[in-house]
């Protein structure tokens, strides 16, 4: 019987779940024993049940888990399970693009025709990025979109979860003159971005993820939220060997979607264009800072599975608890 790899997804959106088991299959890939299951993503026919297992000892993954220990303990056969149970939004840890492209391809019918070299499609998180639900996720400004217009001289298209809502209706009073493409299936809003030749995206894993899989010239990232290394150093997509990405960084803002915040939205905003060598030194800054927490989430970890190993060697089991 194969060990398992298992992904649980539990309430994490589209994105997250690719990302996931981009993540899982990574560390398995020279794993032979080693099977990756527990997702199901119909939108890309992608679906293995976990199926039945032996939960008595499982490496249990969670957000600051070190994936290197992880992946170590796999190789050196001290673990039969591990569930990933958390989203790693760490590109490093992702296969190449040509990859993950093979792994998440649409059926004829869920292709769409993306956007030529004139066009710029701005990707809209709204929904409950909208509500405050999380301080790290919420709308992008209005006046860096009109930054980017007027830096690149581009026709904008807004492509996302528009609606009726105080955002959508906000970039439909700003750019008057846009074209705002209906709400379809994510497979299809996917594929257009995908397909298109420069992108902005918004604090969005679905929407990073059309955009590095994309063949696109420019992709806008707003470091901005979860994506500003200043506020979220454990989350890692800047690419930064991948020159088609241009980085702004924006001061920390933690999203509560009150009404003074609502109304900053229109006004003018303190951001600036970072190099890629800005971003290394910020991330090796901030990466600093996180090294005492990393060593001693490594350390549970680490002595966590030496108590499994002593159990299981006195014949002994316990139920496995967050680590």
């Amino acid at each position: 019987m194969k060990k398992k790899f298992v992904v649980e997804a539990g309430g994490g959106r589209l994105g997250n779940q690719m990302m996931q088991l981009m993540v899982a299959n990574t560390i398995t890939k020279d794993l032979a024993d080693f099977e990756v299951c527990g997702y199901q993503m119909p939108e890309w026919r992608l679906s293995r049940p976990a199926g039945t297992f032996d939960r008595r000892f499982p490496v249990l993954v969670w957000m600051e888990a070190p994936l290197g220990i992880v992946a170590a303990f796999c190789k050196l056969g001290l673990t039969n399970y591990v569930f990933m149970r958390s989203v790693h939004l760490d590109y490093s840890w992702f296969p190449s693009k040509g990859e993950a492209a093979s792994l998440f391809h649409p059926l004829a019918e869920d292709d769409a025709k993306g956007f030529d070299e004139n066009h710029i499609v701005i990707h809209v998180r709204a929904e409950d990025a909208l509500q405050g639900g999380h301080p790290d996720y919420g709308p992008i400004p209005i006046e860096y979109y009109k930054s980017i217009l007027e830096e690149s001289g581009l026709k904008p298209v807004f492509l996302g979860q528009l609606s009726d809502d105080y955002y959508s209706n906000m970039l439909r009073n700003a750019f008057p003159d846009a074209l705002f493409v209906p709400p379809s299936s994510p497979i299809k809003d996917f594929q257009v971005m995908r397909n298109s030749k420069n992108i902005v995206i918004s604090t969005s894993t679905f929407g990073w993820l059309a955009a590095w899989l994309s063949d696109a010239k420019r992709i806008y990232m707003p470091l901005i939220g979860g994506f500003n290394p200043c506020q979220r150093p454990d989350i890692n997509l800047t690419p930064l060997e991948d020159p088609r990405f241009i980085y702004d960084l924006f001061p920390v803002r933690l999203w509560r979607a009150d009404p003074e915040q609502i109304d900053a939205l229109q006004v003018a905003h303190d951001f600036r264009r970072l190099t890629t060598n800005e971003v290394t030194q910020i991330r090796e800054r901030q990466n600093r800072l996180l090294t005492p927490r990393r060593f001693m989430k490594g350390l549970q970890l680490t002595r966590y599975v030496l108590r499994q190993l002593a159990w299981r060697a006195m014949g002994l089991f316990r139920i496995s608890r967050k680590t």
